[in-house]
């Protein structure tokens, strides 16, 4: 994900940046604005001369693992319920093995939810490069 904002302040190697308003904050809702308070707090890994009130393009890694980790433990409920009501129970129909596997999906798409609420994804946030 890439977004533009202003440099607030600096700290060595940190900045601590106010972010733009555009479609990547109505992506996410917010949610990191407002975990930092409508900051974002990223790393000058480059090294760039930046200061205070500069636009600046910052970019996060790690949003194709965040996507696995969500949409991969429903789509293995749903495989494994569909193929264990089999294995279980071969006499069973089409019907329950669908109803197991989508109970499933929707109690590993919980379990997920459970697990990202109460320990919620660290972004590290990077200075790609200077826009003014």
């Amino acid at each position: 994900m890439t977004e533009t904002g202003r440099i607030r302040e600096t700290r060595g190697n940190l900045a601590i940046i106010v972010p733009e308003k555009s479609s990547a904050c109505f992506g996410c809702m917010n949610l990191e604005c407002r975990s930092g308070g409508g900051t974002i707090t990223a790393e000058n890994p480059k090294n760039l001369p930046i200061s205070v009130s500069q636009i600046v393009e910052v970019e996060t890694s790690g949003i194709a693992g965040q996507a696995l980790t969500a949409f991969l433990p429903p789509i293995l409920g749903f495989m494994a319920g569909f193929v264990s009501i089999r294995l279980f129970f071969p006499e069973t129909g089409e019907g329950a093995a669908a109803f197991t596997g989508i109970f499933l999906l929707f109690a590993s798409a919980f379990a997920v939810y459970r697990v990202r609420k109460k320990f919620p994804a660290k972004n590290k946030f990077f200075i790609t490069k200077i826009m003014d």
